[in-house]
């Protein structure tokens, strides 16, 4: 019988001091900043400095926001499965404002975002604001750092 992956504790601490390059539009930016609190974070300001940055370093996590430049989030997903160093390197893509998006357009995303080897898609409509809700997403990236590192290590064969 297959066990399920130990999930972290609500009371196991949070990994520090990690390096995670954010491509999200300003409004997420705040919240990421408390959510992640202890990491280092590096925010693209658009799409050609996601490249360029790209290319500078690996980082443990990478996050993109759907309506990031102009919404060119596929366009940067594309290029962190494309290229060294970052080609294994987990991504998180995120909804952060449902705004006029219907549930079929929501989950077109979802599959589109795994399609393209992404490791999670998170819409932020089922995480509140709150304690609560920002320790979720914590957990969440935290457990995709730990778990889904290596993931895409076939990529390279």
């Amino acid at each position: 019988m297959a066990q399920e992956p130990s999930q972290p504790s609500p009371t196991q601490p949070p990994l520090r001091d990690r390096e995670i390059l954010l491509a999200v539009t300003e409004p997420l930016r705040g919240r990421f900043t408390r959510v992640l609190e202890g990491h280092t974070l590096t925010f693209a300001k658009d799409c050609s400095d996601a490249e360029r940055r790209l290319g500078e370093r690996e980082y443990a996590m990478i996050i993109l926001g759907v309506r990031f430049d102009e919404s060119r989030m596929f366009e940067v997903l594309r290029l962190v499965r494309m290229r060294q160093p970052n080609r294994r390197t987990p991504v998180v893509c995120v909804l952060g404002e449902r705004a006029a998006l219907s549930d079929v357009m929501v989950e077109g995303l979802d599959h589109a975002v795994k399609a393209m080897l992404a490791n999670a898609f998170l819409n932020f409509e089922h995480f509140p604001d709150d304690e609560r809700g920002n320790d979720r997403i914590r957990r969440i990236i935290d457990y995709l750092i730990l778990v889904d590192g290596d993931m895409h290590g076939s990529l390279e064969r």
